[in-house]
């Protein structure tokens, strides 16, 4: 009988560790306890740190034409281009949203190669942190931190400081239930019961409660297994659907002339706006790449995150009242906003000379104040 089965990304060289959810709840089972068959169903964690979760309402498509859809409704929230992004797309949500996760497609290859390696080239790779329930909860997975906050799922480097951690749960929908007090500490929240179930068997719970899993192995990176199907099944639907392609190349010859005049007409239109835009520039042959080339130009002196916030924090005088609330990090550009208090107007100025102090180039948004505090936004970078 094929069983389910769950276990981490594979490192190299160490155990794997196998868990199963049994009458009697989660079973956690060495590679050699596990006697693996090849019809069994196998879920693979990956960081959560790796891989951007969010919530999409899409339109009904096909799935590469949904993972298109998906690329460019979240081209605001990603760090990368569109093109260079890999998304997979989960079952439909009560709401009618969908689980859309992104990940680079280079390390998507990394971890199907690890797979082969450890010969689970059919096993499904999964978000660690997608499985955490909706209720308010901060799990520590070693090297990063899983956070569900009520209203979206992500993971966090462990490395970060404690104050920036905090900043992150600021938006919980209620106190956040942590998987120790060492954690709770850091937090800087009410400790909660310990839980004695080690990771692995704590993801695997969470996920046998999660409904579908978004398994990030599509399109490119599906498994030979997953798509494989038979022909002989399938072919009285392929010949209704060669006798409908037929038709509709019929229709598209008679309408392709129609929109062959309407796309020069755009093209005029395009080339018009760009001439208004940027006066003095020549017309590029192709107008997509040129203005894709300019938005993203490189940047000099990209910061690391973690390089940046820790100069903001350095930056920020002890017993100064000056509080960071929130930090937002721009990978494409190496630029960290931060969301800021200051006790009067022009402390943030004095923040600003002490960061410009250092060689870095900041930039500072509108202030306003309320409740007693002044509140801007404060943009930092590497010098150009």
């Amino acid at each position: 009988m094929a069983r389910r089965l769950y276990t981490l990304l594979p490192s190299h060289g160490a155990p794997a560790e196998y868990a199963q959810m049994g009458d009697k709840g989660i079973r956690l089972m060495t590679f050699n306890e596990a006697d693996i068959d090849s019809g069994d169903e196998i879920i693979v964690f990956v960081p959560g740190t790796e891989v951007a979760c969010f919530d999409v309402r899409l339109p009904a498509q096909n799935a590469s034409e949904l993972r298109r859809s998906a690329a460019f409704a979240l081209e605001d929230d990603l760090a990368v281009a569109v093109e260079d992004a890999h998304v997979a797309i989960g079952q439909p949500l009560p709401g009618g949203m969908r689980p859309v996760h992104v990940v680079n497609p280079e390390l998507m290859t990394q971890w199907v190669s690890r797979l082969n390696a450890a010969g689970l080239k059919s096993a499904r790779l999964v978000a660690d942190v997608s499985v955490l329930p909706e209720t308010p909860t901060a799990v520590d997975a070693g090297s990063h931190i899983l956070f569900s906050t009520g209203h979206r799922h992500f993971a966090a480097d462990a490395s970060l400081p404690d104050d920036a951690l905090r900043a992150l749960v600021q938006t919980a929908a209620a106190p956040l239930t942590t998987s120790s007090s060492q954690l709770a500490r850091r937090l800087g929240v009410t400790a909660s019961e310990p839980s004695s179930m080690p990771l692995l068997g704590q993801l695997a719970q969470w996920a046998e409660k999660a409904g579908p899993l978004t398994d990030l192995r599509q399109g490119p990176f599906v498994s030979r297994k997953q798509a494989e199907f038979k022909i002989g099944a399938w072919r009285p639907t392929l010949i209704l659907a060669a006798a409908a392609a037929i038709a509709f190349l019929s229709v598209t010859a008679l309408e392709s002339r129609s929109l062959s005049r309407l796309g020069s007409a755009l093209d005029r239109q395009a080339r018009d706006i760009y001439s208004s835009a940027f006066p003095g520039v020549p017309v590029p042959a192709n107008l997509a790449s040129a203005i894709r080339t300019q938005e993203s130009a490189p940047v000099a002196n990209r910061l690391p995150f973690l390089e940046a916030a820790a100069l903001l924090y350095e930056a920020v005088p002890a017993d100064s009242d000056i509080s960071i609330q929130g930090l937002r990090y721009d990978q494409a550009t190496g630029r960290l906003i931060a969301n800021m208090t200051y006790p009067k107007f022009g402390s943030d100025t004095d923040l600003k000379s002490a960061l410009e102090g250092k060689g870095l180039a900041v930039s500072l948004g509108d202030s306003r104040q309320q409740d007693g505090q002044v509140l801007g936004d404060l943009t930092l970078e590497g010098a150009r």
